[in-house]
């Protein structure tokens, strides 16, 4: 069977698993074996891959099993940090996420998924996730900001436990919800829905919009929104790319009202693949890929956020360089994944390939043939963008069948495989995965659609 055989094979084992889930009294917008994402090691995860090797994987399953429940411990606490005088009279809450450069000394925010900054939206309140803990000392009225509270010890064991309890009571003791909801991703879409609900029920909004990335923490707000107010609009944007293996976005509870996508082919996989009825799908202009910004991607080797496979990347990079003849690429720039730029298993990485390349330097050159070239590693969708711009993309995979591109799936896409590991990528007509945006921005988005 093919890579884009399994891969397919794997999407229809996901929407059957949901079809039985729906039939149960599990609420898949909350399981974290629901949320099925080839990126990142959670319980979705974890059966995908024991759905392909067996029992072979069990003490692997066992293992992300025991870390998902782990981490809980060490984001038990979350609070809330807003300006005292905030106004509840909006109609919009914008749930999306923040990082210390993202925060302007005005106050105000620019939020990279929505290429926008919250003071030019009208009526909007913008309730942003920190991810790296930073809050500014001077915050515009209509933000709040959630961060993880974080103790003297890295693990909070005594939330833990009164956590587990909880949800061993709100279970009923029965096993199987228990084991569904028994996860990180679980408590804390819990937890957000329960500061989102908080802050719904202050004030009639009439739209709630998030970076849509199908995380239970987003499915379970949108789900519970509408129990709160059913005439409340609930908006997701697509705002990166599909992964090579998608299953985490098969369509179920608590999915948007509408789906804002940025290309013509993520459209056709969402309905042809993905099973998302084709009205709530919204073709647009990228609001976060801009057709006048000037962001080259080649010449650069990407490093993706999550690395399962460190030892194979580097094998691969090796032997790429090894056997290819003097002058065959260009002097490459080695990037971090922005969220994972202070992180040494990251970094660590980063300095293995500069020294491979410094030890077969003559395989570069600033004057080589094929100079627009670039190096991917692992799961990201800087891929379609680099292509979508006319760069040759080469993709070297820990894992093909979780990580790699294929024709089955995206059939706008010509696929060379170079090795068992290494792909190279060209498209068969460009625009069709991207939309470079041009003039469009959120407000004027919004208002087509409202």
């Amino acid at each position: 069977m093919s890579i884009g055989e399994k891969q397919i094979e794997l999407i229809n084992y996901v929407k059957s698993f949901f079809k039985s889930i729906e039939s149960s009294n599990i609420d898949s917008s909350l399981s974290g074996f629901c949320y099925c994402a080839s990126w990142t090691e959670s319980l979705g995860y974890a059966k995908l891959k024991y759905k392909l090797k067996g029992w072979v994987f069990v003490p692997k399953f066992c293992i992300i099993f025991l870390k998902n429940v782990l981490a809980i411990a060490s984001h038990a606490k979350y609070i809330e940090f807003k300006n005292s005088s905030t106004s509840d009279n909006y109609d919009i809450i914008i749930l999306s996420y923040s990082f210390k450069e993202n925060f302007q000394t005005d106050g105000s925010f620019n939020d990279r998924y929505f290429n926008e900054n919250s003071k030019d939206l009208p009526n909007s309140h913008w309730m942003l996730i920190s991810m790296d803990g930073y809050i500014p000392s001077n915050l515009n009225n209509n933000i709040t900001i959630i961060k993880n509270e974080k103790g003297a010890f890295k693990y909070n064991f005594f939330s833990l436990i009164k956590i587990l309890a909880s949800i061993i009571v709100d279970c009923r003791f029965t096993p199987r919800k228990i084991f569904h909801y028994l996860s990180y991703h679980s408590y804390f879409a819990k937890l957000i829905s329960t500061i989102v609900k908080k802050e719904l029920k202050k004030n009639n909004y009439k739209v709630i919009l998030i970076p849509y990335e199908a995380q239970p923490s987003q499915n379970n707000v949108f789900l519970e929104a509408k129990k709160i107010n059913k005439k409340i609009k609930t908006i997701g944007y697509n705002s990166s790319l599909l992964t090579p293996l998608p299953c985490e976005f098969v369509y179920r509870s608590g999915a948007p009202d509408l789906l804002l996508v940025h290309g013509e082919s993520q459209v056709e996989i969402f309905k042809s693949k993905l099973n998302w009825p084709e009205n709530k799908l919204i073709l647009i202009e990228s609001l976060r890929f801009r057709s006048k910004k000037d962001s080259s991607l080649s010449k650069k080797i990407f490093i993706p956020i999550a690395i399962h496979n460190r030892s194979i990347f580097i094998n691969e990079f090796e032997k790429l360089l090894m056997q290819s003849p003097p002058n065959s690429f260009p002097r490459f720039d080695v990037k971090n994944h922005s969220t994972m730029l202070n992180s040494n298993k990251h970094l660590n990485l980063k300095k293995e390939l500069e020294m491979i390349m410094e030890i077969y330097k003559n395989r570069l050159s600033d004057f080589s043939t094929s100079k627009n070239t670039s190096i991917f590693f692992g799961v990201t969708a800087a891929v379609f963008e680099a292509l979508e711009k006319g760069v040759n993309v080469i993709h070297i995979c820990g894992d093909p069948i979780f990580e790699s591109y294929n024709e089955k799936i995206w059939p706008n896409l010509k696929v060379k495989q170079l090795s068992k590991f290494v792909f190279n990528y060209n498209l068969i007509s460009l625009g069709k995965h991207i939309i470079f945006g041009s003039n469009v921005t959120l407000s004027r988005t919004l208002k087509t659609l409202l």
